[in-house]
C-alpha cells in the first residue's frame, strides 16, 4: 500500500455482453530551426509563443450505467449498429491490425487535390497566433498572481498552471481563440474510490485526517469528503472577483470550468479562456487505467507515462434510463488525463526525432486536423442530429490509429489523402461496432451515451462523405 492510500468499492461494474464499455503546448527534443519545445509550435506556428507551462481534459461525457431490458432492446432496434454493439475492443484492434499490413489504398486525385488544399487551410495564422498569445497571457499570468497573493486564498497559493487543450497539442483548427488551463490544487493524506457503474470514470475524494491547510469550505458535512461542487463554486467567485469590465464570464451546464471570454473594444469575442481547477494525485494510477504494450511498441518502453499524476476535475455526470439522461450525480469527481494525452501528441514519433529539426517530417497531426474540421462541417450541417459528436472522439481514434501504424514512414507528408482516409476509415469502424474505448480507461466506452439512431445517423454521413469525395471539404474551396 503506497503512503497515500487509495481503496476501491468492491462491487465494481461488470462488463456487459463480454464487451468494454461507456460514454483541452508543450513538445519534446532538439531546439534547432523547426523544433518544438513546451511554448512552442510546429512549422509557420513556431514563432508566435504563448508563455504557459507544461502538461484537458476528457471533453467527451461518458457515463457507463448498468443496462436495462429497454436499453437493450433500444440497441437491437438500432438494426447493423445494434447487431455489432457486442464485438469487443479487441476484435476492432485485431481488424485495424489487419488493415496495418495491407498497402495504402490510393484515392482518386480529385480527392486527393480537395484534401491536401483542406489541410493547408486549417493552419494557424500567424499574426492570429500573435494576437491571441498577447491577449491570453494579459490574462493568465495577473489571474495566478492574483490567486497566490491574497491572504483570502492561503490554498491557492500552491495551485499549478498546466497548459492543456488543443492547442498545446498542436491540433487546433481554424483560429487560435479557446485556450484550456488546469489549475492544479494540491491534496495530501487522501483516500480516492472509484464510484461502481461508470468503468474508471468517477471516483470520491476524502481526506484520510483533518489537515489544517485544507479550507473546511471545501468539504461537505462529514468533514472528510472533498466536494466538487464546493470546489468549483469557490473557483467561480474568485474568477469573478478578478475579471473587469473588458471580460466576460459564462457558466456552462455541467462544466468543470470557469469560462472567460475576452472582448474587444466593439464587443465581439475574441478568446474564449477555460479555467479548470482540478486536483492533483500522485501515481499509481487507479487499476482501471492504463498505457498498453501497443503504446511501447509505438513509443518505446522508455516512455514512463504511468509515472505522471493523474488530476481529479468536479464534472458530474449525468444518471440514465436507457440513453434519457435524467439527472446529474453529485459531488463525485472525474479523472483526468489530458497532461498524458497531450504528451502522447507532441511526442508522436516512432524515432523521437520525428518533426523535429533536420529530421524526418510526418502528417499525423494534420490528419487529426482533418478529421476535426470534418466533424466540424457535419456539426454545422446537422446540429440536432449530431450535437454528441464532439472532437475528443476524433483524438481517441486517432489515438487507436497510432498504435496500429507506429512507424514514422507509415505517415509521410506525401501520402496525406492516403493517410487521412486510413484515419477516417478507422474511424467510422468504431461508429459501426458502436464502441470506441477510451484510450487510458480501456473500460471505457466514449459512445455508451451516443444515441444509437444519432450515431446511425453519423454513420450515414460519414460513408456519404467518403461516397461522394469529401464534399464537406470541397465546401471551403468556394
Amino acid at each position: 500500500m503506497p503512503a497515500k492510500s487509495r481503496s476501491k468499492q468492491s462491487n465494481r461494474a461488470p462488463e456487459c455482453e463480454k464487451q468494454r464499455k461507456i460514454p483541452q503546448r508543450t513538445a519534446r527534443g532538439g531546439r534547432g530551426k523547426g523544433a518544438q519545445d513546451e511554448e512552442g509550435i510546429e512549422g509557420s506556428e513556431k514563432a508566435a509563443i504563448l508563455s504557459p507551462s507544461a502538461p484537458e481534459q476528457l471533453s467527451a461525457h461518458c457515463p457507463h450505467v448498468r443496462q436495462t431490458g429497454s436499453t437493450q432492446r433500444r440497441r437491437e432496434s438500432a438494426g447493423h449498429l445494434g447487431q455489432l454493439y457486442s464485438r469487443s475492443a479487441s476484435a476492432d484492434l485485431c481488424e485495424s491490425s489487419e488493415m496495418a499490413a495491407a498497402a495504402l489504398a490510393m484515392p482518386s486525385q480529385d480527392v486527393v487535390v480537395r484534401i491536401k488544399k483542406r489541410a493547408k487551410t486549417l493552419t494557424l495564422k500567424q499574426e492570429e497566433i500573435t494576437k491571441a498569445a498577447g491577449i491570453f497571457n494579459g490574462f493568465i499570468d495577473p489571474f495566478i498572481s492574483y490567486l497566490k497573493e491574497c491572504p483570502e486564498r492561503p490554498y491557492f497559493k500552491k495551485v499549478t498552471k498546466l497548459t492543456t487543450g488543443s492547442y498545446y497539442e498542436f491540433v487546433k483548427i481554424d483560429h487560435p481563440d479557446e485556450f484550456d488551463v488546469m489549475l492544479a490544487l494540491p491534496v495530501r493524506s487522501y483516500l480516492y474510490t472509484e464510484v461502481v457503474d461508470w468503468n474508471g470514470l468517477y471516483y470520491k475524494v476524502t481526506l484520510q485526517r483533518q489537515s489544517r491547510s485544507f479550507p473546511k469550505s471545501f468539504l461537505l458535512e462529514d468533514g472528510n469528503t472533498v466536494s466538487p461542487v464546493k470546489v468549483l463554486e469557490e473557483f467561480r467567485k474568485h474568477v469573478s472577483q478578478f475579471i473587469v469590465s473588458s471580460y466576460e464570464s459564462k457558466k456552462k451546464q455541467n462544466s468543470p470550468a470557469a469560462t472567460v471570454v475576452i472582448l474587444d473594444d466593439k464587443g465581439d469575442e475574441v478568446v474564449s479562456i477555460d479555467l479548470v481547477p482540478a486536483l492533483e494525485v500522485s501515481p499509481p494510477w487507479p487499476e482501471s487505467c492504463g498505457v498498453g504494450k501497443d503504446v511501447e511498441k509505438w513509443l518505446g518502453k522508455k516512455t514512463k507515462l504511468r509515472n505522471n499524476p493523474f488530476y481529479f476535475v468536479a464534472k458530474q455526470p449525468k444518471q440514465c434510463d436507457g440513453y434519457v439522461m435524467l439527472f446529474y450525480i453529485a459531488e463525485v469527481w472525474r479523472i483526468s488525463f489530458s497532461h498524458i494525452e497531450k504528451e502522447i501528441l507532441n511526442n508522436h514519433g516512432n524515432t523521437k526525432t520525428c518533426c523535429e529539426s533536420y529530421h524526418t517530417k510526418c502528417c499525423r497531426k494534420i490528419c487529426i486536423r482533418l478529421l476535426k474540421s470534418l466533424f466540424k462541417d457535419l456539426k454545422k450541417n446537422y446540429p440536432r442530429q449530431l450535437s454528441h459528436l464532439c472532437s475528443y472522439y476524433a483524438k481517441t481514434s486517432f489515438f487507436h490509429t497510432l498504435t496500429q501504424w507506429k512507424e514514422d514512414s507509415d505517415w509521410k507528408p506525401s501520402d496525406i489523402a492516403s493517410c487521412f482516409l486510413r484515419v477516417l476509415d478507422d474511424f467510422i469502424r468504431h461508429v459501426e461496432n458502436t464502441n470506441l474505448p477510451h484510450f487510458l480507461i480501456p473500460n471505457c466506452n466514449l459512445f455508451y451515451s451516443f444515441p444509437p439512431k444519432d450515431l446511425k445517423f453519423l454513420l450515414e454521413r460519414l460513408r456519404e462523405q467518403k461516397g461522394n469525395g469529401l464534399q464537406a471539404f470541397a465546401a471551403h474551396e468556394e
